[in-house]
């Protein structure tokens, strides 16, 4: 997941395979998808044998080998005799996948409903959809097969042109390059990003164990970014989830619930905030006193793309939206009783110069952390220079962002040219 490069032919060579068995998927889904169990099946049965191998030969790992060919053994015999059983459990699995995303878009229009904002009806169209589909598939797979093959054949497909996309753009001129890297990227499935940043949690500590700070900052480029996207990572909270946000001359630009009177639902709902603060001292105060750590990747841009992000976040700001003020700035206006107040937006407010914008209109109003959340900010800013991220199911997760930065930075095309991993040890670098 820290990888430094990858090789163009390997984006040529998913792609091509996303094609193929998105067609496959479309048209002849159920046998491959019996083959595909059949094979798999027969690969548990042999690396079964090869580890009862390992035990009866040398004695290796007795209680591990054992147990993992016992198991291999037992999914081996479910599939080939069960195989319907599996398909099925695939199919709903597939449903329950859109059932959550119908949860999000109703409870999004239960927010908008309540909070007046406009494209309520568009929403609640949404999730008629997606409960449609996903009873479907949950309560009748069989019979409804084809839809789920449809479903998945059609993602594979396209993102396969995406990743054809991405060879072209690693093997053919510069020039010709830019155009296609105006092309929306389309995301990986949010069950597979969703876990990312507590993933990444993991490889950070084990490098900071053997503090191999080589893998920490790395840099395809000397030239110094113009545009820093920063992720956070957390153990815990809603944090834990990730959070993205923007850098830009020297200004951290963000989006989050920062109003702790208005959180709600575990604080996954609340009045949406914007934030401006000191770069420099923003960073020190969230990996010293969040203990968090920052993945910052590097941006080059062209003097029109400073200036297109610069009118975008200038109209974020401007536009409907109020100032407002967390608890310690109250009391230092005296509005409010003299205290020690100690949440995140006090916080900022005192350590690192942070003003902040209250949201009064759109669907930005309030912040829902499964859907318009940190991640919609970041988008719509970096959109005015062709790096959207198509928004397939009402949700970009911060994970999300991580994988698509993370490939970029490893093309040797890409205009992402640094990425830096902020923690306790090294935020002053």
């Amino acid at each position: 997941m820290l990888n430094k490069t990858i090789n163009s032919i390997i984006y040529f060579i998913i792609g091509i395979s996303c094609i193929i068995l998105g067609f496959t998927s479309i048209f002849i889904g159920t046998n491959i998808l019996r083959l595909t169990l059949t094979l798999t099946s027969v690969l548990l049965v042999i690396n079964a044998i090869l580890r009862i191998y390992n035990v009866v030969i040398k004695k290796d790992n007795l209680f591990y080998n054992l147990s993992r060919s016992t198991l291999d053994i037992i999914v081996a015999l479910l599939i080939v005799y069960n195989m319907s059983f599996v398909i099925n459990s695939f199919i709903r699995l597939l449903g329950l996948y859109i059932l959550f995303n119908a949860i999000i878009f109703f409870i999004t229009y239960l927010i908008y409903m309540k909070y007046n904002i406009k494209g309520r009806i568009l929403v609640f169209f949404k999730f008629l959809i997606y409960i449609i589909f996903a009873s479907l598939l949950i309560l009748h797979p069989a019979e409804n097969s084809s839809y789920a093959q449809i479903i998945v054949g059609v993602y594979l497909i396209i993102y396969g042109l995406s990743s054809i996309n991405d060879f072209l753009i690693e093997t053919i001129s510069v020039e010709k390059a830019n155009k296609l890297k105006k092309l929306i990227k389309i995301p990986l499935p949010l069950f597979m990003t969703a876990f990312i940043p507590q993933r990444l949690i993991n490889l950070i500590n084990e490098v900071l164990v053997v503090d191999d700070n080589d893998e920490l900052y790395d840099k395809k480029s000397d030239k110094t970014p113009d545009l820093e996207v920063l992720i956070h990572l957390a153990e815990k909270g809603t944090a834990a989830f990730g959070h993205v946000e923007i850098c830009f001359e020297n200004k951290i630009y963000s989006y989050g619930n920062y109003n702790k009177h208005s959180r709600k639902f575990f604080d996954m709902i609340g009045d949406g905030i914007l934030l401006i603060a000191d770069r420099d001292s923003y960073i020190k105060y969230n990996v010293e006193n969040l203990n968090r750590y920052l993945v910052c990747f590097g941006l080059k841009l062209t003097d029109s793309e400073k200036r297109s992000i610069r009118k975008r976040i200038t109209y974020l700001f401007n536009n409907n939206t109020v100032d407002w003020q967390p608890d310690a700035e109250l009391a230092d206006l005296n509005i409010i009783p003299a205290g020690e107040y100690k949440e995140v937006s006090s916080d900022l407010y005192r350590y690192a110069n942070a003003k902040f914008k209250k949201i009064t209109k759109g669907r930005n109003k309030k912040f829902f952390v499964l859907r318009t959340n940190c991640a919609i900010i970041t988008d719509y800013v970096l959109g005015s220079i062709n790096s959207t991220i198509l928004n397939i199911n009402g949700l970009i997760a911060p994970g999300t962002y991580y994988e698509y930065l993370n490939n970029e930075f490893m093309k040797k095309n890409s205009n992402v040219i640094t990425r830096k991993i902020y923690t306790k040890n090294n935020y002053q670098d």
